[in-house]
């Protein structure tokens, strides 16, 4: 009888051990399931984003074109936006750093590398047709400015105080631009959009408009003082311009380091240590600044550069189609790629930014 007992505990026992190891089991394969249906919910809910992104901007598009048809006024407002953004001076003052470029070069590269030239189609491409949709976007934000707070139009103060107002107007915009380009690497959504940028392995001054049409959507909130800025006269204008030049300078293949005021003001080789394709630290990225370094201090995201070796810009992986892979004659399609792939409804670019 004792023997049977114990014959009959042991399998109770080796019953418990087979359960228990089926549970284990049964709740690894739960477990790498429910990761899987996270990261999958995670690139559904980014690809569902850049939908909602684009039917909002489509609305926004529409609602601007009837507004300025209306007014018989559609041509003539892109054309003034135009002028403002990439007008002959922003024009003659990319002309002179590529030639800086050749001449102090932080990598040297021929001056119509494959790579210059996809990012002169982004800059065609942001002049001909983003430039116009951003017009029609902000046209009905100008027009309520226009019709409900003329206080806000600096022309009303005299030169020196718009001076003032104006450069703190330029503050804010940067502050807003950087909280924008942190959000673009924190969520998954914006990602999708912004990593084209960040894919330049060969960066250049030209670098600065190889961008999604769309992610100009998550810049809109500093869309208010700019448009206080382009409705104040010629004080305001000017320093829209002068911006303009500042935050396509970082881009550039220079070692500019900028000495003491690259303390205040990004430089190129500060930026670069944003773009770099492996990161620097176990904070990931760093240098988001536009302008002003300050707001990277202010989260301890800043990391300023020290002389040597430039490092290898991109994304690691090359999850974003590039232009260096692959003969000449597939550029064009490279591109078409590029712009697309936001769109799928599971990217490569669903990973850590």
């Amino acid at each position: 009888m004792a023997t049977i007992d114990a014959h009959s505990s042991r399998r109770r026992l080796a019953f418990r051990s087979a359960s228990g190891d089926a549970v284990r089991a049964r709740r690894s394969v739960q477990r790498f399931l429910d990761t899987a249906l996270v990261k999958d919910a995670g690139a559904t809910k980014a690809w569902y984003g850049v939908l909602a992104l684009a039917a909002l901007c489509s609305w926004l598009g529409y609602v601007g074109v009837r507004t300025l048809m209306s007014q018989g006024d559609l041509s003539g407002a892109i054309s003034s936006a135009r002028g403002r953004t990439v007008g002959p001076i922003l024009l003659v003052f990319i002309g002179v750093i590529l030639l800086a470029e050749q001449l102090w070069p932080a990598v040297r590269r021929p001056l119509f590398s494959r790579a210059q030239v996809v990012d002169a189609i982004y800059l065609a491409l942001f002049a001909v047709v983003v430039l116009p949709l951003l017009t029609v976007v902000e046209t009905g934000a100008a027009i309520e400015i226009g019709r409900h707070a003329h206080f806000l139009e600096l022309g009303r103060l005299p030169l020196g105080p718009q001076v003032v107002v104006a450069g703190l107007i330029l503050v804010g915009i940067d502050a807003m631009n950087w909280a924008a380009h942190v959000a673009n690497h924190r969520s998954l959504t914006l990602w999708r959009l912004h990593a084209l940028h960040h894919s330049q392995e060969d960066m250049s001054v030209l670098t600065t408009f190889r961008t999604h049409p769309l992610i100009h959507a998550s810049y809109l909130p500093s869309l208010l003082p700019a448009l206080i800025l382009g409705a104040s006269g010629t004080v305001p204008a000017v320093a829209i311009i002068v911006y303009g030049c500042l935050i396509t300078l970082p881009h550039a293949n220079l070692r500019w380091r900028f000495g003491p005021l690259g303390r205040v003001f990004v430089s190129p080789a500060y930026h670069r240590l944003h773009h770099v394709a492996v990161f620097l630290d176990d904070r990931g990225t760093v240098n988001y600044g536009f302008v002003l370094v300050c707001w990277d201090q202010l989260i301890h995201r800043a990391i300023f550069p020290t002389p040597g070796e430039p490092l290898a810009t991109g994304i690691a992986g090359r999850p974003v189609p590039v232009e260096q892979v692959g003969p000449v004659t597939h550029t064009p399609r490279v591109v078409l790629a590029q712009l697309a792939q936001p769109f799928t409804r599971r990217s490569a670019t669903d990973g850590p930014s």
